[in-house]
């Protein structure tokens, strides 16, 4: 376990967030989240996941199509003055006329004149069966062939738009990929807990039957168990360490924790949870002593753990309460790998452990 670092109490846990969120990417703070592109609305929404406010003013959405007979490239810039603020949504509705009302916070709409949109092409409707979408931090024409200026981009019923080659330059997109076409009253939108997750960036959005302009998408929390727990010959627990979440994992939620279940909490025992970034890869050495020709197996990655959070057994079951209260928006989809050994710190306890629960998968989601 080279670079761990024991510490009690919910600091534990507080600096293993840290950890996970200095490797979240800055560069992609804005993101693309929805689209929905039927004959009742067509709309494109954007998301602010960043700690701070994103200034779009200079910014642009792109639109490509294939529209026979029709320009196939459409640029519209956000106006002056258009800012993001932390954890935000933005519903631009493109290629349509704003209402004689006052503008809704949160709601932009391109129009259809094309002197509203850039470099004199106009613009276009919003097809549902095939078409791409790209967020460009520009609005100059002279940076259109510019790959550093795609911040997001998604594709869906074909592949190989123009301005594909952008994105995929930009690591936002990769080659001869497409997400599914919405069928009418539905959108495209995006699980950002999948980000970083997955292989290809079209596997992060999905056809979402009830669309949810202006709202996340899903609430993107997940909890999946596995690995088996276990406990050695001659323990004293109630039975093999359980370890399970008493809520989902919500952003916000001041109530969310772990439980180990099966501690006696009258032995002296403690629980040592560890958490780590990843599942164990395959051939990982175990770094547990055997005992009595048998041995427990960690299913976390012990090379990814920086810290150990250590804590006196109670009993029937221990809680290990995770507050997840507080935390900037740039938390969501963060994933952790947690596991618990239930052991004796006694100079002569022995077993030398008493045993290892199953591990938990958990994505922090909204």
């Amino acid at each position: 376990m080279p670079n761990t670092t024991i510490a009690s109490g919910n600091a534990a846990f507080a600096t293993i967030l840290c950890l996970c969120l200095s490797g979240v990417s800055t560069a992609q703070q804005v993101l693309l989240n929805e689209f929905r592109a039927d004959a009742g609305e067509r709309w494109i929404e954007l998301h602010n996941r960043g700690s701070g406010p994103a200034d779009l003013s200079q910014w642009s959405l792109h639109y490509t199509t294939r529209s026979a007979g029709m320009a196939r490239n459409h640029w519209w810039p956000f106006p002056a003055g258009t800012t993001l603020a932390a954890g935000a949504f933005l519903r631009v509705h493109w290629y349509q006329v704003a209402p004689s009302t006052a503008p809704v916070a949160g709601e932009l709409w391109t129009g259809t004149s094309p002197y509203g949109f850039l470099f004199g092409l106009g613009g276009s409707t919003l097809r549902d069966d095939r078409g791409a979408l790209g967020l460009l931090r520009s609005q100059q024409n002279e940076d259109m062939n510019d790959p550093t200026i795609v911040e997001d981009w998604v594709g869906w019923g074909e592949h190989s738009f123009s301005y594909e080659w952008m994105a995929v330059a930009a690591g936002r997109w990769q080659p001869g990929r497409a997400t599914p076409s919405p069928a009418p009253t539905t959108s495209t939108a995006r699980n950002a807990a999948t980000i970083g997750t997955v292989t290809f960036a079209d596997q992060q959005w999905f056809v979402d039957n009830t669309p949810t302009p202006l709202q996340p998408n899903i609430d993107g929390a997940l909890v999946e168990s596995y690995g088996t727990p276990c406990a050695l010959p001659g323990h004293h627990l109630l039975g093999a360490p359980v370890l399970r979440a008493i809520q989902q994992p919500l952003l916000g939620s001041a109530q969310f924790g772990l439980a180990v279940d099966h501690t006696t909490g009258i032995y002296g025992e403690f629980v040592l949870v560890g958490f780590s970034a990843a599942a164990a890869p395959p051939g990982l050495p175990s770094i547990l002593p055997p005992y009595a020709g048998q041995a427990c197996q960690e299913r976390i990655d012990t090379l990814q753990m920086p810290v150990l959070w250590l804590l006196s057994t109670q009993i029937i079951a221990t809680p290990i309460p995770l507050s997840l209260a507080g935390l900037p928006p740039s938390a969501f989809g963060i994933e952790l790998h947690v596991q618990a050994l239930v052991l004796d710190l006694l100079p002569m306890a022995y077993p030398p452990y008493q045993g290892l629960s199953n591990a938990l998968r958990l994505v922090i989601g909204q």
